[in-house]
């Protein structure tokens, strides 16, 4: 898949979600800035500007070489998230100041390898790679360890004017499907290939076979994993937006030191 392609998908499924949650939007809308960022967003009596950026490098990959070891370091890994939040965020900069929530929406249809399933990577492109610190006690034992913000965070220093970095999420209903029909089931064959050649396994495959033939459901979701940014200086992106059944979102703390999943009326984590 080419990178315009994968461009043109990775709008694609944002405009699918944004129809499906009935918000109005215009794509490309001039603001007389020079520059024309992916979606004007109109959700209720709100409005968003969002910038969309799919991910075209193979990532962790890059540059690998067959037959030989290969080793990266988090920095390495997280810097096409990071290149393609700081880009976004190019697109909206001279719009900073006209009061509308600014979103990074992060998308990678073409299925690169791009460390950003973990929500606490996507933390650690956008404030610092994370470490672990911990206190020692008196007694010379270490108390409780927690992650912290290091260094080469995309959103640490820069870009004020971002109010959140969205990532889109798909779940497919056959996968998912799938992954319960074999909690429900395993048990019931035998204990596998290493003690009885095999039949077990090959009872299991074939009944699930079977019940995929009817049973397996079509079609997939979107929703988007939000997270606010820690910026006082950016328009806040509302809390009843982007805010739908399957939606996610990470807020600030009290003091705005880190983000920490929010729980919302309609059971969102």
């Amino acid at each position: 898949m080419n990178a315009h392609r994968i461009g043109e998908l990775a709008e694609a499924r944002v405009a699918r979600y944004l129809r499906e949650r009935g918000y109005a939007f215009e794509v490309e809308p001039e603001f007389g800035t020079g520059r024309h960022p992916d979606y004007l967003i109109t959700a209720g009596e709100h409005t968003i500007v969002a910038e969309v950026k799919a991910f075209e490098t193979y990532g962790m990959f890059q540059g690998a070489v067959p037959g030989q070891l290969m080793s990266r370091s988090l920095e390495d890994a997280l810097a096409p998230i990071r290149k393609q939040i700081k880009k976004a965020a190019g697109q909206l900069r001279r719009l900073q100041g006209r009061g509308w929530p600014l979103v990074v929406v992060l998308d990678n249809p073409g299925g690169r390898p791009i460390p950003f399933d973990s929500p606490h990577l996507v933390l650690s492109a956008m404030y610092g790679d994370l470490t672990l610190q911990t206190p020692v006690e008196p007694g010379g034992t270490l108390g409780e360890f927690r992650a912290v913000a290091g260094r080469n965070g995309s959103l640490r220093n820069d870009h004020p004017y971002i109010s959140a970095v969205a990532v889109v999420r798909r779940e497919d209903h056959a996968a998912l499907w799938a992954a319960e029909w074999f909690d429900a089931h395993r048990g019931e064959f035998g204990p596998g290939d290493t003690e009885d050649g095999g039949q077990g396994t090959k009872a299991m495959v074939a009944a699930f076979a079977e019940a995929s033939k009817d049973g397996a459901p079509e079609g997939d979701d979107f929703f988007l994993e939000v997270f606010e940014t820690l910026s006082t200086a950016a328009a806040p992106l509302p809390r009843d937006v982007f805010n739908g059944p399957r939606d996610l979102r990470w807020i600030r703390n009290a003091d705005r030191t880190a983000l920490v999943p929010w729980t919302n009326s309609v059971g969102n984590i």
